[in-house]
């Protein structure tokens, strides 16, 4: 499991990341906003980063989520 933080100017937040490469999934819990997601290894770039911030956008406001979205993306293709 990989813990980063995001911060951004209104929101500090520690995202949690487990990549499971046996059913090639990951799972992206961040409890200070009670929000997780499962989502597969065929889900990825630009499309992972609009699945993402639909379901961000419905917790935070659009430039937080658009923000936290992009910076999920790039550290699950990192791990």
């Amino acid at each position: 499991m990989k813990i980063r933080q995001s911060n951004s100017e209104t929101l500090t937040v520690k995202v949690y990341i487990h990549e499971n490469k046996k059913e090639e999934t990951f799972l992206v819990s961040i409890p200070d906003i009670f929000f997780s997601i499962q989502f597969d290894y065929h889900l990825f770039g630009e499309a992972l980063t609009e699945h993402l911030y639909v379901h961000l956008f419905n917790i935070l406001d659009e430039k937080e989520a658009a923000e936290l979205a992009l910076r999920i993306t790039q550290w699950t293709s990192e791990v």
